[in-house]
C-alpha cells in the first residue's frame, strides 16, 4: 500500500473520491450526450477537481461495465488520467473467485487497466486473495488488495455478525495471515466502513498494521468521528471514502459541477483533518 500512503502523506489528505456515475444526475449539459462520452466527460472533471484534496480515487467498476464496451472504455481512460494526476487508482470491482478465475481478474484490473489496487471478496477464502496479492507482488508499483472485512451496508451484519467468532473477525485474520509488508502497511488491505465503529475498533486490534479503505461516509450517514475508532496507534491508518456527496455536490447549489465537487472534496478533508485523522 506504499503508493496510497505516499499520496495521502504529500496531499495531507486519508480522501478517497469514489466515482460511482450515474447519468441521471449528470448537470445539464452532459445531458445530450451518449451515456458514455458523459460518463467520460462528466468522471474527468471531477478527477480535476478533486485532485488537490484526494490521496486516491476509487472507480465502481459496475458503473462502467453497466455501459457495455464503451464504458469499460471510459474504464482504462479514467484509470488512465487518474494516473497522469498522480492519483493512486482503487479499482472497486469486489471479485471474489479463486484459481486461475482469480488470476485472470488481477490481470485485467492491475496490469491491463493499470489499477493500483483492487477490492476483492474474500468469503471462498485465501484461494480468492492470493492471486490479487501475487499480481500486485509482481508488478511492484506499491499497490495491493483490499478485502471485503466488515462493509458498511445494513444488512451486513445477516452475514458479518451471524457467527461465534464473528466472520468479520475470521475475515481480519485472513488479511492479517496474507499482507506481507509494504512501506508502513501490510499490501493486503482491509475494507472497514464507518457506519458502525464499534466493530472498527475490534477490527484494529486484529489489524494493527493494515491499511483500511473506509466507507459509508458522507452520503451513507458516517462521519469524521465514526472514522476515529478505525484509526491504528498513530492516528493513521485509514483512507476515507466518499463518492455521492461529493459527486453530486451540484445538486445542492447553483454552481458549476466541478466547483461543487471541489468544494465538497475540500470540506470533507478538512472534516477529517479537524477530527484528528493523520496520513
Amino acid at each position: 500500500m506504499r503508493a496510497l500512503a505516499q499520496a495521502a502523506r504529500r496531499k495531507e489528505s486519508p480522501l478517497v473520491v469514489g466515482l460511482d456515475p450515474a447519468p441521471l444526475r449528470f448537470p445539464g449539459e452532459l445531458r445530450d450526450l451518449a451515456e458514455a462520452q458523459a460518463t467520460l466527460e462528466f468522471c474527468l472533471g471531477i478527477l480535476e477537481a478533486v485532485e488537490p484534496y484526494a490521496a486516491a480515487v476509487k472507480p465502481q467498476v459496475a458503473f462502467f461495465e453497466r455501459l457495455g464496451p464503451e464504458g469499460m472504455k471510459v474504464y482504462a481512460a479514467l484509470v488512465s488520467a487518474a494516473r497522469d494526476l498522480g492519483l493512486p487508482v482503487i479499482s472497486d470491482a469486489k471479485r471474489g473467485d479463486i484459481g486461475p478465475v482469480a488470476a485472470a481478474y488481477a490481470e485485467a484490473h492491475l496490469r491491463l487497466y493499470g489499477a493500483t489496487c483492487v477490492t476483492v471478496n474474500p468469503y471462498m477464502g485465501s484461494d480468492a486473495v492470493l492471486p490479487f496479492l501475487e499480481e500486485a507482488r509482481r508488478r511492484d508499483a506499491g499497490g495491493g488488495v483490499f478485502a471485503l472485512v466488515a462493509t458498511s451496508n445494513p444488512s451486513s451484519g445477516e452475514i458479518q455478525q451471524a457467527t461465534d467468532p464473528p466472520l468479520h473477525e475470521v475475515a481480519a485474520r485472513l488479511v492479517a495471515n496474507l499482507g506481507q509488508r509494504d512501506g508502513d502497511y501490510l499490501d493486503c488491505g482491509a475494507v472497514v466502513g464507518a457506519t458502525r465503529p464499534s466493530i472498527g475498533r475490534r477490527v484494529r486490534e486484529l489489524l494493527p498494521d493494515a491499511l483500511f479503505l473506509t466507507p459509508g461516509y458522507g452520503a451513507q450517514g458516517g462521519g469524521a468521528p465514526e472514522v476515529v475508532p478505525l484509526l491504528d496507534a498513530r492516528g493513521a491508518g485509514v483512507l476515507v471514502n466518499s463518492s455521492r456527496a461529493i459527486l453530486y455536490a451540484h445538486e445542492k447549489t447553483s454552481t458549476d459541477y466541478r466547483h461543487a465537487a471541489s468544494e465538497a472534496a475540500r470540506q470533507a478533508r478538512d472534516d477529517l483533518r479537524h477530527a484528528g485523522v493523520r496520513c
